[in-house]
């Protein structure tokens, strides 16, 4: 594979055959060798580093991702690889599980800035490749010298054998071997500042701070990739130069990230699944919006019905950062325009009668339900706002009321009290209720569609979504503590669409789309903000086991 390696994008390529290759060939055929870690790899790579990237792919690790997922879907898997390492050594004599496969031990792969002098665009990507095994490296590299297609010419820097290789094509790559570790970069003087770094220059490991979660894995017990940003506005600053096309992701963009100083995210293998860990470290002078100690009360509303559930906290808030991110993003400025437009087309005032009193937790909920208008469609939904101004929230339903009520065909308006709750509610002669609002307690208010829906958050669910079985399987693993939260039945969700959205051929998913949401059984995601200055964010994928 290294024979077809010159330009950054070649580099990127190879690093991503590498780092798929290992970890899947491994989920496939296990076997014995020696694990390296960020750490050792984190020893060759210079401290200036913009970002590094780990993949580690342990027998215990790999030997946990054998145990999940559908034939279909372990099938569809090998074949994507396959056909990626054939795609990305087309032309070569080089075969990954023959050639590669045998010596690759730990991967890194580091961006690095330039020296000053180049552009940009000429950031350097240096890879570190652990050696398993010795013998199978030698031959793999006398396979190299041996090629008719590129031509070898060895030099020596500081004691260490630097080897330069040049294709037909006048491609070039340099290698170096230290400390049985493989340097491999497409400009030579990146494997010199590998080989300065390993010989006492400052490493990556020499970082203080939060470079430490990257060397712990992110406090994964079984990680499988590790990725530090130790600069994440160099980092975008070197993407939108090197790739200008991916315009649509510039910095403007990616303002929502800007108070991020650095970042470690890591990716791991447990018992019932896969776990994403992402630890963000925020600039001096950036802010976050805090929650009380009491947030996250709201999921013991919602019945074990519900299928998915998003809470979080502030929408007002949310609406304002929208607001600012719009100033310099077009598609989303023309988007909070929309918003405005339609709302001031029935006389409200999106700032202030809409999101203005939306000022405490929130949560979203899909709940299963086939009676009365739910029938044709399956579930229905819940929105709880708490507020501090609850006159403005009542403003605006009360005009909301007027205009269903004054419409074509019109909707009756009618009140009733359900279980002790007063609430008001659009009734369609024909199909029964639509939607209904009212007051949960003095500050929080709810919105719901469908009949049976509203009944249901008006009292006090028998069994509450938080204490089934299925969101215990979800959930029992992420931080009590939290600012947002995400939960997605997946499994229950793919079954509603096959009845009742993807009934219809027009939006039918993909059968390869389809096996993979097949062997995840659902997926819970969690935010919380430990201090003030950092933001941790934590995803639990769980995978159905093996049949």
């Amino acid at each position: 594979m290294l024979i077809r390696k010159k330009s950054q994008l070649l580099l990127a390529v190879a690093a991503l055959t590498v780092c798929g290759g290992v970890a899947a060939t491994f989920y496939l055929t296990a076997g014995q060798y020696k694990a390296y870690s960020p750490s050792e790899s984190g020893k060759l790579v210079p401290d200036e580093a913009i970002m590094a990237t780990f993949v580690s792919a342990t027998p215990h690790v790999l030997s946990e991702l054998q145990n999940f997922g559908t034939p279909e879907a372990q099938a569809l898997v090998s074949r994507g690889i396959k056909i990626f390492q054939q795609q990305s050594l087309a032309g070569a004599t080089i075969n990954f599980n023959r050639d590669i496969e045998p010596w690759i031990g730990g991967v890194m792969v580091a961006l690095l800035p330039t020296d000053g002098i180049k552009p940009v665009t000429d950031a350097q990507l240096l890879m570190v490749v652990g050696i398993k095994n010795k013998w199978k490296a030698w031959q793999f590299a006398q396979k190299l010298k041996a090629s008719s297609d590129v031509k070898s010419q060895q030099s020596q820097y500081r004691g260490v054998t630097l080897s330069s290789y040049t294709e037909k094509t006048g491609k070039q790559y340099s290698v170096a071997v230290i400390n049985d570790q493989v340097v491999i970069a497409a400009n030579p003087e990146t494997v010199k500042r590998a080989i300065d770094t390993f010989m006492g220059s400052p490493s990556l490991i020499s970082l203080s701070g939060k470079s430490d979660l990257f060397f712990k894995s992110a406090n994964l017990a079984n990680p499988l990739v590790t990725v530090f940003i130790t600069d994440y506005d160099r980092l975008t600053q070197d993407l939108s130069a090197t790739w200008p096309d991916a315009a649509r992701l510039s910095l403007n963009s990616l303002s929502p990230l800007k108070p991020i100083q650095s970042m470690v995210i890591g990716v791991g293998v447990e018992g019932d699944g896969i776990r994403l860990k992402a630890m963000a470290q925020l600039r001096p002078n950036g802010t976050v919006s805090q929650s009380t100690e009491e947030f996250g009360k709201m999921i013991n509303r919602f019945p074990s019905e519900t299928i998915a559930l998003v809470n979080s906290h502030d929408l007002h808030q949310v609406w304002l950062q929208f607001l600012t991110l719009g100033e310099n993003n077009p598609d989303l400025k023309k988007i909070t325009s929309q918003i405005r437009l339609g709302l001031e087309a029935i006389n409200l005032d999106a700032d202030t009668e809409v999101f203005g009193w939306m000022d405490g937790e929130f949560a979203l909920g899909a709940i299963a339900s086939e009676k009365g208008v739910l029938a044709s469609l399956g579930l229905g939904g819940v929105l709880l706002i708490e507020t501090s101004d609850r006159l403005t929230a009542e403003t605006m339903l009360n005009k909301l009321d007027t205009i269903v009520a004054g419409g074509n065909p019109p909707i009756n308006i009618e009140q009733r009290s359900l279980s002790g709750i007063e609430v008001t509610e659009w009734n369609d002669p024909k199909q029964g209720t639509l939607f209904g609002h009212g007051w949960l307690s003095q500050n929080l208010m709810f919105v719901a569609f469908g009949g049976p829906v509203v009944e249901a958050i008006t009292k006090e669910p028998q069994q509450p979504l938080n204490r089934s079985q299925r969101f215990q399987e979800i959930s029992k693993s992420l931080p009590s503590y939290h600012h947002s939260y995400v939960y997605l039945d997946i499994e229950k969700i793919t079954s509603w669409a096959m009845g009742y959205l993807l009934a219809s051929p027009a939006i039918a998913l993909q059968p390869n789309r389809m096996t993979m949401l097949n062997s995840i059984r659902g997926v819970g995601i969690s935010a919380s903000f430990p201090d003030a200055a950092e933001v941790d964010v934590e995803m639990l994928l769980v995978l159905k086991p093996k049949t």
